[in-house]
């Protein structure tokens, strides 16, 4: 477990590495542009990106005496507003011209910062490979010219990449080795940057078994995280040295450790640190052979995850209901407003005897429409909070039962004094899983608007995370995304089941060596394919467990008015095709 996590956060980093480092090296080159300009950057990177904006920014590059640097720092604030709002084609030929530009004008601080922004661009649009390339551009450029923020950026990014992929961990050892010392340079040695490095060289070394040197750099990051009062990066730092200290077979310290990270995670509050840390915790209790205490600290994370789950569902609820209490108040207003206008109505016309007939009608009407929309309106909302209950109830519902059989198995076991080691992964394993399924809904829920390139790379992340349980399976993606078609919450959310019961039925049953992803829109359209190879089946003789499963994908792709074929032949496979 704790070598995923690690690697999430190394992508978590790089993502960071690739959004927030553009503003440092932009800050840089505003060391040369006046203040006046520099506060202008400064309010335009603080607010939402804008196609006004834009416009303001090609007109401040129109003003005269302009310096190279505040061109420059002009260039970069337009490329971080063509990145937010997307437009990655505008983007990518604008950075071409300007190195093309550069390169005549012998200016190689522009067209090294130019590749970078490329590659962040690339990055962007989950093109890796390219945007590496694009980030050692800028290294060639910059390196002879000692552009050393621009160096200890692309270094870092591109050390993190083959980290992150892990390719080639010496590469990585490079790269990261290499932006850590110009850090040092460049910045105090006990700062966020600095830790940043050395967190990154701690994950590092622990994949490399090289577990003496990632000790070292996990001391570092805690000794800055206290200085600097980072409680975040300390508690992330203190869980994962704890499980370094297991991997050394230092049990005593992994469990002191870990304690640290649940006592800080507990006092800042931050629920899903407090899980980690808890889990962290338990892990450490365990391989230290101490399984009561490791039982009894797992307890009390599932207590905490079934709390949230009640709290998050009641809340739901209640803003279900708060939406239905602030509709009939609006539409008791609006019944007001009519009847106010009903009796002047009236009162005005009162006096054109051969219309009263017309506008009694008229009112009478409109009165039973209003009523009419009002059952509506109050059935709909009805059917929403069943729809969502349900779903709940479906999904975190049945991962709560298996989870409490889990541990009513394992305190059974336990009193007997029979080994708990496979009930004790089967409860941590179904807890990440319920923790990821609970995040997933509210994640989809929170939204009311979700464009398909959204879910689709939030479906390639759930699959991954799936397929770390089935270690002999791959997984293949093909994206062809020439729109984006915009999903309500509840259209995504329906669509997200009817994949994760296919992906869930591919790895169960098939006995497939891969799976393949396609997702694809094509004008108004809105295509998934999830297809295994494995062995398939007869759709009479399936077992009804997935039977089940099957009739309920139908279920919910009638619920959204989506199509769904389900293609499948003894021995070659099954493919699942939604379309909406």
């Amino acid at each position: 477990m704790k070598w995923h996590v690690n690697l999430l956060f190394s992508f978590c980093i790089l993502l960071l590495t690739v959004l927030g480092y553009g503003q440092t090296g932009k800050l840089e080159i505003l060391a040369g542009a006046n203040n006046t300009l520099s506060i202008q950057l400064a309010e335009i990177e603080n607010s939402t990106a804008s196609e006004a904006r834009i416009a303001s920014l090609k007109k401040m590059l129109d003003a005269p005496s302009l310096t190279v640097d505040e061109i420059l720092a002009i260039q970069t604030t337009l490329v971080h507003q063509y990145l937010e709002l997307q437009q990655w084609d505008i983007c990518l030929r604008y950075c071409q011209q300007q190195i093309a530009l550069a390169h005549q004008q012998n200016n190689p601080l522009t067209e090294a910062t130019f590749y970078k922004l490329i590659g962040n661009t690339y990055y962007h649009i989950s093109d890796k490979k390219r945007a590496v390339d694009y980030w050692e551009k800028s290294i060639s450029v910059s390196e002879p010219n000692k552009f050393n923020v621009l160096l200890e950026q692309c270094y870092h990014n591109v050390g993190v990449y083959f980290l992150e992929s892990g390719t080639d961990y010496k590469k990585a050892e490079s790269y990261l080795l290499k932006g850590y010392t110009i850090g040092l340079k460049l910045y105090p040695a006990v700062s966020t940057q600095i830790s940043l490095h050395q967190r990154l060289l701690a994950t590092l070394y622990e994949q490399l078994n090289q577990f003496d040197k990632s000790e070292g750099f996990y001391i570092k990051v805690i000794f800055n995280s206290k200085i600097l009062k980072d409680s975040a990066n300390l508690i992330e730092s203190l869980s994962f040295y704890s499980g370094l200290l297991v991997k050394k077979n230092d049990f005593s310290n992994a469990v002191d450790i870990s304690r640290e990270a649940v006592d800080l995670a507990k006092k800042t509050n931050r629920l899903d640190q407090v899980n980690t840390a808890l889990s962290s915790y338990s892990e450490s209790l365990f391989a230290a052979g101490r399984y009561k205490e490791a039982y009894l600290v797992k307890n009390e994370l599932v207590s905490r995850i079934r709390e949230r789950f009640n709290g998050d569902l009641n809340n739901k609820i209640g803003e279900a209901e708060a939406k239905l209490h602030t509709a009939e108040t609006e539409h008791e207003k609006q019944l007001a407003a009519v009847k106010a206008k009903k009796e002047k109505q009236i009162y005005l016309l009162g006096f054109a005897g051969l219309l009263v007939a017309l506008v009694l009608s008229f009112l009478i009407f409109y009165q039973k429409r209003n009523v009419k929309q009002k059952l509506q309106m109050q059935q709909a909302m009805q059917e929403e909070k069943e729809r969502l209950s349900r779903d709940l109830h479906d999904n975190l519902g049945s991962q709560m039962a298996l989870l409490s059989n889990n541990i009513e198995n394992l305190d059974i076991q336990f009193r007997k004094q029979m080994a708990i080691d496979e009930p004790l992964e089967k409860i941590k394993e179904t807890s990440r899983q319920l923790l990821q399924t609970l995040r997933e809904t509210i994640w989809i829920l929170n939204k009311e608007q979700v464009t398909t390139q959204e879910y689709f790379d939030k479906l390639i992340d759930y699959t991954q995370r799936y397929l770390q349980s089935f270690p002999n399976i791959q997984l293949s993606v093909e994206e062809k995304f020439t729109t984006d078609k915009i999903l309500n919450s509840n259209e995504a959310l329906q669509l997200f089941r009817i994949c994760q019961e296919a992906i869930a039925n591919s790895c169960k049953y098939a006995e497939s060596k891969m799976i393949f992803l396609q997702g694809v829109t094509e004008q108004n359209s809105f295509q998934i394919i999830v297809q295994d190879f494995g062995k398939g089946f007869d759709m009479d003789s399936i077992q009804a467990e997935a039977q089940y499963g099957l009739k309920n994908m139908i279920k919910r792709a009638k619920l959204i008015n989506a199509d769904l074929q389900i293609n499948t032949t003894p021995g070659v496979g099954t493919l699942i095709k939604i379309k909406k």
